[in-house]
């Protein structure tokens, strides 16, 4: 009888664990592991759009009772389908769930970093990022050591791979669907094996440049058979001079004239760019939320490059005088003496198009 309670108190005890209920820490919620403490990422459990913005995930989190957790994880779907601009990972994380950022607008992503013997390395899970449209970028850190089926597939943005030092695995379809891959940078003194499959599409291979230090490129190119496949059929290669990566210059923004314009000192750098609206005011008529301060985020890319850190400038838009009521109104974008909907799609226009 007390074995039999015993066992009924572990099941109870096990059951309490794993539905524990999320608690937000900074710009997230986390569940912890009930052995060591450590956190997982978990998707917002009360918002059904998640989480927005820019995500950088924390190393170390502190909760109330003022005890740090080590932050190891991103749960399944955490942030599937969010409206997101950029992500980074650190170096504490050792697991990215499944779908863990599918169909989300994530533009660029840093993911790991240093490397530390201790932890082990990290793993990117299946499908993790499948399916993000606005994905251009990737930088794929040293304490990674396998990238799982499907992990970046079909992200027709995709122009641009880094995959770190410690990389030793590939598995199935992690890049197929990526059709507009062209430059993929390899840092490791020995390329990735590819497991149960082809990690990129076959008839891909030829449009694509391998970057590789001078110093490792034999143990990429020369090979008996399939011993090294895909990276001896790649198209183009090229020697790389050092293998440490360069990063973009923080892009400056500017509004001018119903404009906004983009620039940076990495020559040849593009830009990923979101919009926020600060404040908004009503219009008196159609009640609906006039634009009239807004804040702009923007990151510069370029194959080969980290991507540069977030810039971010806020402007206030024209203004003008109502001739009955004497009354400011900010918001009239388009200067037809009216703060409407109008307004909106000429503001919206001027952000997408820049």
């Amino acid at each position: 009888m007390k074995k039999f309670f015993y066992l009924f108190l572990l099941a109870v005890m096990s059951i309490s664990a794993s539905a524990q209920d999320p608690v937000k820490c900074g710009d997230y919620f986390y569940t912890f592991n009930s052995y060591n403490g450590n956190a997982t990422l978990v998707r917002h459990p009360y918002n059904n759009d998640g989480y927005v913005g820019d995500v950088v995930i924390p190393d170390v989190i502190v909760t109330e009772d003022n005890v740090e957790h080590k932050v190891t994880s991103i749960g399944t779907r955490a942030f599937s389908g969010c409206n997101i601009l950029s992500v980074t990972i650190g170096s504490n994380i050792t697991y990215i769930g499944v779908r863990a950022f599918a169909y989300s607008t994530v533009a660029s992503a840093i993911i790991g970093g240093e490397y530390y013997e201790s932890i082990g390395t990290a793993r990117i899970g299946d499908y993790a990022f499948y399916g993000c449209p606005n994905l251009a970028s990737i930088v794929i850190g040293d304490n990674v050591g396998s990238v799982y089926e499907g992990a970046f597939q079909n992200c027709p943005s995709l122009s641009s791979i880094v995959i770190g030092k410690h990389v030793w695995g590939l598995y199935s379809s992690a890049f197929v669907g990526c059709n507009n891959l062209k430059d993929v940078y390899c840092y490791g003194e020995n390329s990735p094996s590819i497991y149960y499959g082809r990690a990129f599409a076959d008839d891909q291979l030829s449009s694509l440049t391998l970057h590789v230090p001078e110093a490792y490129y034999g143990n990429y190119i020369w090979s008996n058979g399939d011993d090294n496949y895909p990276w001896q059929f790649f198209g183009t290669k090229e020697k790389l001079q050092s293998t440490e990566l360069a990063k973009c210059a923080t892009p400056v923004i500017s509004y001018n004239e119903g404009t906004i314009s983009f620039t940076c000192a990495t020559e040849g750098a593009e830009f990923n760019s979101s919009v926020e609206y600060v404040e908004s005011e009503f219009n008196n008529i159609s009640e609906y939320p006039a634009p009239s301060h807004f804040r702009v985020k923007a990151v510069a890319v370029k194959s080969g490059y980290l991507p540069s850190d977030v810039a971010v400038q806020e402007f206030t838009l024209p203004g003008y005088v109502d001739v009955k009521t004497g009354e400011y109104k900010q918001g009239d974008v388009n200067k037809d003496s009216k703060v409407n909907v109008a307004d909106h799609v000429k503001l919206t226009n001027i952000i997408m198009a820049p």
